[in-house]
């Protein structure tokens, strides 16, 4: 079965690291976020995997050689128009079954039972605030309704940013109708909108629970994601390439080729190539090749 992947675009919340590096192959608890993504999928059965790309994306196609048990296509998006575009190009005009996960979330859910159902499937999170999310309006677990940041959400299921569509003709078509007719939602072409539009011609959409979110889009919460993931890992990762010497991680990643003597570092996720010395810092990320002696950050804000 084949999974889609959109990687095109710049990450701008996450510079100035994306500038150098491919918003997906930026690293949370030790391994870009790409192959946590990636992981799970290929477990799950997934064979194929279509990736969009665009800035920086090179980088993937270096990156994913690794992965030869997978055939891998690559599609470009020279224009960013939104992710109903991204999706469209990624799409074949084939009825078999598609699986698309978006690049800036790790999700933790059943993932054969997602794979091998039969249905489409719209993996859902409850929210507390869930006007900051796409939301979906349901009857018992079916989809009636989906909205993008509602001012006033009809429910609180959050659209977590992965589905299980049973016909890659059909939401290419749907997608398809709405650039034809310039349907746009924020200046974008959604993927919500043309859902929604399968929704309208009668297409059954089904909400699939996933157990955990990890949104990895920003500074702030690739941090975040770092510490979690850590948590469950058992407190740090030191990359076999990476020189640590008297000092204390926390929570941190310290990655290949770094060096990192008499210091401290609490939540931190340290980029390739840096070194630190005598440094105390916490809840940052520090750029790649960064050379930092007596740098003090203990304010929490990366």
């Amino acid at each position: 079965m084949k999974a889609l992947i959109p990687l095109a675009g710049q990450g701008t919340r996450l510079l100035p690291h994306t500038a150098k590096r491919q918003k997906a192959l930026l690293p949370t608890a030790g391994k870009p976020v790409l192959d946590h993504i990636l992981e799970p999928l290929i477990t799950a059965g997934i064979t194929e995997v279509s990736l969009v790309i665009g800035h920086l994306g090179e980088q993937v196609q270096e990156h994913m050689s690794k992965y030869s048990s997978l055939q891998v296509t690559y599609t470009e998006q020279r224009q960013q128009r939104g992710l109903g575009e991204a999706v469209f190009l990624g799409l074949e005009d084939k009825l078999e079954p598609v699986v698309i996960v978006l690049a800036d979330t790790i999700f933790e859910l059943d993932y054969a039972g997602f794979i091998n159902g039969d249905s489409n499937l719209i993996g859902v999170v409850e929210v507390d605030d869930p006007r900051r999310f796409g939301v979906v309006e349901t009857a018992g677990s079916r989809v009636v309704d989906m909205v993008e940041k509602p001012e006033e959400p009809l429910s609180n299921l959050a659209i977590a940013g992965i589905y299980r569509i049973e016909s890659q003709h059909k939401l290419r078509r749907a997608l398809a109708s709405n650039m034809d007719r310039k349907v746009m939602t924020r200046g974008e072409y959604q993927l919500t909108d043309a859902l929604n539009l399968m929704v309208g011609q009668g297409e059954r959409f089904l909400t699939y629970p996933v157990d955990r979110w990890l949104d990895c889009g920003s500074l702030e919460t690739l941090l975040s994601t770092n510490r979690h993931l850590l948590e469950d890992q058992g407190g740090q990762f030191i990359h076999p390439e990476a020189i640590v010497e008297r000092s204390i991680v926390r929570l941190g990643s310290i990655m290949e080729n770094c060096r990192v003597v008499d210091s401290t570092l609490d939540g931190c996720i340290v980029l390739p190539g840096a070194r630190l010395e005598q440094c105390h810092i916490s809840n940052e990320i520090v750029e790649e090749g960064a050379q930092l002696e007596g740098y003090l950050n203990q304010g929490g804000t990366p």
